[in-house]
């Protein structure tokens, strides 16, 4: 009987694990969505206070010149698409790695990243952005 409660837990914690690693690739996939339509308030909650943005050229952005940058860029990103994304966690965090297709309306390049959040209470916040490889930018 403890052999089949124990294999039963196992299983629950498995579940309820890859539920929790999908659920924040679909918050990055929201968090995308957001710059795109410059929803700067979800944006402000996404993302930690101690936020950083590693671009692939090099230039770090805190939360509050990348919040700048996305509403002066209002309606110039057309679509930013989060593919082969991968998350794992690790208790309160979560790190995620993929790719993410960016068009904009000159331009448009493919961005491999990780992230890292960290949960805070039911929901997470992205404290690190680091673009690792970055293709056809202009």
């Amino acid at each position: 009987m403890k052999y089949l409660f124990l294999c039963w837990l196992l299983l629950y914690n498995g579940f309820t694990w890859a539920q929790s690693e999908q659920q924040l690739l679909e918050f990055e996939k929201q968090i995308e969505a957001a710059v795109v339509a410059a929803e700067i308030p979800f944006l402000q909650k996404a993302y930690a206070d101690d936020f950083r943005f590693k671009h692939g050229t090099g230039h770090i952005d805190s939360k509050v010149s990348w919040l700048k940058d996305v509403e002066k860029n209002k309606g110039k990103f057309v679509s930013r698409v989060v593919e082969q994304a991968e998350a794992e966690l690790h208790g309160d965090i979560g790190i995620t790695q993929g790719t993410l297709h960016v068009t904009r309306t000159d331009t448009s390049y493919k961005v491999n990243y990780v992230r890292v959040y960290r949960r805070v209470g039911a929901t997470w916040e992205l404290f690190m952005h680091r673009t690792v490889q970055q293709e056809n930018f202009k």
